[in-house]
């Protein structure tokens, strides 16, 4: 991985690709020349520069289904970091990349990384892009506990929720007693896994950390963000009810030893509250 020298990112650009040596054979030999330039139309979603995008590979080196993200407009303030200091991880993608590391080395399942990159100069410009392994038979919560609900036995099903809010609080609370916050804790980043492989207690992952972000003095106002999000993005969704909600609650306080946790449940329902009016 080289970043050339600060004249030839300058004047020349230069381009740099870490690739996971697991997934290495089954992604194109050109893919770092290519990969900004790649037509994904699959799942794609494009918004201020930034865009998102289900990708296969099939060579006959393997198969591979990805999905990618790419970065192409970006501040001044990321660009000129990143051409001074080119290891920083100033992008998205590399800054992403990062957090999954950060947050796998706690113990949070998350996808796998496949391969980043990103592109720097010539003249102030940057571009970056990540790939993470598509979670194959795996599906959002907010999707299936609507379905379960309606096919499973109550009583079955009430079994099956307090087994995967226990896995749940455990992984929120694990980050934050690492003061290591998501800021974006829907319900619909938890993915849980169906296949026949899955085991009890290892089978949501958490996506989409590009916020990722630790804060040890000001853990209280992220810890209220985050709840708060959660808590939001369990309105109206089939399945959950109150009962559900205030499980988690007593199992995250306990693992993490919240002090005073009634006045903090008062502020978080608070904060999802302000989630509700806004998105109405």
């Amino acid at each position: 991985m080289s970043h050339g020298t600060f004249l030839q990112r300058l004047t020349e650009g230069t381009r740099w690709a870490w690739l996971a040596e697991g997934y290495r054979a089954a992604l194109p030999e050109d893919l770092e020349a290519t990969v900004m330039d790649l037509d994904a139309r699959d799942r794609y979603h494009a918004k201020q520069g930034r865009s998102t995008a289900r990708v296969r590979f099939d060579s006959p080196r393997g198969e591979l289904s990805v999905y990618l993200k790419r970065h192409e407009r970006l501040p001044w303030s990321a660009r000129l970091r990143a051409l001074v200091d080119p290891g920083g991880k100033h992008s998205p993608a590399a800054a992403e990349w990062a957090h999954l590391e950060r947050a796998r080395a706690l113990g949070i399942a998350v996808p796998d990384a496949v391969a980043v990159g990103e592109r720097i100069g010539p003249w102030g410009r940057l571009s970056s892009f990540l790939m993470v392994a598509e979670l194959t038979g795996a599906v959002e919560l907010n999707e299936i506990l609507p379905s379960l609900a309606k096919t499973m036995p109550a009583p079955e099903f009430a079994a099956w929720k307090r087994s995967i809010l226990a896995e749940m609080a455990g992984m929120v609370a694990k980050l934050h007693q690492s003061y290591v916050f998501h800021k974006d804790l829907y319900l619909c980043h938890f993915f849980l896994d169906t296949t026949p492989r899955a085991r009890p207690g290892s089978r949501l992952t958490l996506i989409d950390l590009h916020r990722l972000g630790e804060h040890r003095w000001s853990a209280p106002r992220w810890r209220r963000k985050d709840l708060g999000q959660l808590l939001y993005s369990t309105y109206d969704v089939a399945g959950i009810d109150d009962r559900d909600r205030l499980r988690f609650w007593r199992l995250y306080r306990r693992a993490v030893g919240l002090r005073r946790p009634r006045r903090q449940a008062g502020m978080i329902r608070a904060k999802a509250e302000r989630y509700r009016a806004h998105n109405r």
